[in-house]
C-alpha cells in the first residue's frame, strides 16, 4: 500500500508517516458506534468522537512504531509508516535479509511481535494514568481525558490480540510463517498458509454467529489472499 498525495504526512522519530483519509473515516465510525449513536448533548458527542479518533490514532501509531523501530535496529532497514482504513503498516524501503537458522527465526518473530508489544506497553501506561484520576471525574477536560485513556487502553489491547491471530498477513501470521519455515524449511510457507486458512475459517464462523459482519468480511478477504498464494505455490 503506497502513500498518496492527499494523505496527511509528517515525520515521526525519523520515519516518514502517512495517514490516509479512509483511516479518519473509519476511526470516526468506530468511535460513533462505541458511543451508541448521537446523544442529546451534541457538542459533548462531537468532542468524544474527536477524542476517540485521537485514541485510535495513538494506539495504531504506537503499534506501527514498534515494527518501525524493529526494522531500524534489527535489520538496519529504514521504513515508512502508513495508516489506512484497515489499520496500519510499516513498509521497509528495501529488501531485508534475516540471518539463517534459529536466530533469524527469532528476529523475524520479534519483528512481528514488536507491534502488539508496543501496544500492550501503551495500554499499561494508560492504566497507570487512569488510576490517578478521581473515581467520579468532574469537569469536561477530566471527563474527556478519562475517555481518551479508557479508549486507548481497549483499542491497544484488542488490536494487539487481534493482530496476534495466526492469520497471514496479521502479525501472528508472520510469526506462524517464520516458525513453520524454521521447522519445515521446504514446505513451511505452505504449512503456514493452510494453518492461516483454517484459523480464518473458524473465526469467520464465530464472527458470523455473533453478528460481526464487517470483521467476518475482513477475515474472508485474508483467507482468500492466503488461498491464492497457496494455490500459486502448490501447483
Amino acid at each position: 500500500m503506497r502513500p498518496h498525495s492527499n494523505d496527511f504526512s509528517f515525520s515521526l522519530f525519523g520515519f516518514p508517516t502517512f495517514i490516509q483519509p479512509f483511516f479518519w473515516l473509519l476511526a470516526a465510525l468506530i468511535t460513533a458506534v462505541h458511543l451508541n449513536g448521537i446523544n442529546d448533548n451534541m457538542p459533548l458527542w462531537i468532542a468524544q468522537v474527536f477524542v476517540g479518533m485521537s485514541a485510535i490514532l495513538m494506539s495504531i501509531l504506537v503499534h506501527e512504531l514498534g515494527h518501525a523501530f524493529s526494522f531500524r535496529y534489527l535489520f538496519r532497514t529504514p521504513c515508512t509508516i502508513v495508516l489506512h482504513g484497515f489499520g496500519g503498516m510499516a513498509v521497509p524501503h528495501q529488501e531485508y535479509h534475516r540471518s539463517p537458522g534459529f536466530s533469524g527465526a527469532v528476529a523475524e518473530c520479534f519483528l512481528a511481535f514488536s507491534g502488539p508489544l508496543a501496544g500492550f506497553v501503551l495500554a499499561f501506561a494508560a492504566i497507570m494514568l487512569y488510576r490517578v484520576l478521581p473515581a467520579n471525574p468532574e469537569g469536561l477536560v477530566v471527563f474527556l481525558w478519562s475517555y481518551f485513556l479508557e479508549w486507548t487502553l481497549w483499542i491497544s489491547i484488542i488490536w494487539g490480540i487481534f493482530n496476534l491471530l495466526p492469520i497471514y498477513p496479521l502479525d501472528g501470521g508472520h510469526i506462524a510463517r517464520a516458525t513453520c519455515v524454521f521447522f519445515f524449511p521446504r514446505r513451511g510457507i505452505e504449512v503456514s498458509l493452510v494453518l492461516s486458512m483454517l484459523c480464518a475459517a473458524l473465526l469467520i464462523a464465530m464472527t458470523l454467529q455473533i453478528g460481526l459482519i464487517f470483521l467476518a468480511l475482513c477475515l474472508a478477504y485474508f483467507a482468500f489472499q492466503n488461498y491464492q498464494e497457496w494455490s500459486a505455490r502448490s501447483f
